[in-house]
C-alpha cells in the first residue's frame, strides 16, 4: 500500500531551541552581535526567547538549575534540543494519521507559544533521534 503525501504545507522554521553554557553571554551575542530582539524570558525552565525576523531562537541555559531538564543524556552529546517547523492550515485528525501510517511515534504534545502565536505542537523523533516539532497555525 502507498504511503501517504504529507496533509499539510510547511510555512517555514518556526524556532530553534539552542543549549548555551551562561545566558548572559549568550544573550550579549544573539542581541549585539546577531541583532536578535529579547521577547520574553522563562525563568522558571532557565530560559530566553529571542526574535529572529519571523522566527524564534530559544536559549535555555544548562548552567542554570532550571535549565538542567535541557541537559543532553552524554557529556557533549548535542547542543539542540529541537527545531520546529511551522505548519500550514491542516486537518490534524489526518496528521495523526499520516505519522502513525509512516510509523512515526508522537513522543509529547503540548499547546504554546511559536513565532507565530499559540497553537498545538506535536514532537516526533527523526531516524537519528533528533526532535522535530510540528507546530500548527494559531487559530482564528
Amino acid at each position: 500500500m502507498p504511503r501517504s503525501q504529507p496533509p499539510f504545507t510547511l510555512d517555514g522554521i518556526d524556532h530553534l531551541l539552542l543549549l548555551v553554557d551562561g545566558m548572559e553571554p549568550a544573550l550579549g551575542f544573539y542581541r549585539s552581535v546577531l541583532g536578535c530582539v529579547l521577547e520574553e524570558r522563562y525563568p522558571q525552565w532557565g530560559m530566553a526567547q529571542l526574535r529572529a525576523g519571523s522566527a524564534l531562537v530559544n536559549l535555555v541555559d544548562t548552567a542554570d538549575s532550571n535549565g538542567a531538564w535541557a541537559l543532553p543524556e552524554k557529556p557533549g552529546g548535542r547542543n539542540m534540543d529541537h527545531f520546529c517547523l511551522a505548519l500550514g492550515r491542516h486537518d490534524e485528525g489526518a496528521l495523526r494519521r499520516h505519522l502513525a501510517e509512516h510509523g512515526v511515534e508522537i513522543i509529547e504534545e503540548s499547546f504554546h507559544t511559536g513565532a507565530r502565536g499559540d497553537s498545538l505542537s506535536l514532537y516526533v523523533r527523526d531516524p537519528s533521534g533528533n526532535v522535530v516539532e510540528l507546530k500548527g497555525s494559531p487559530k482564528p
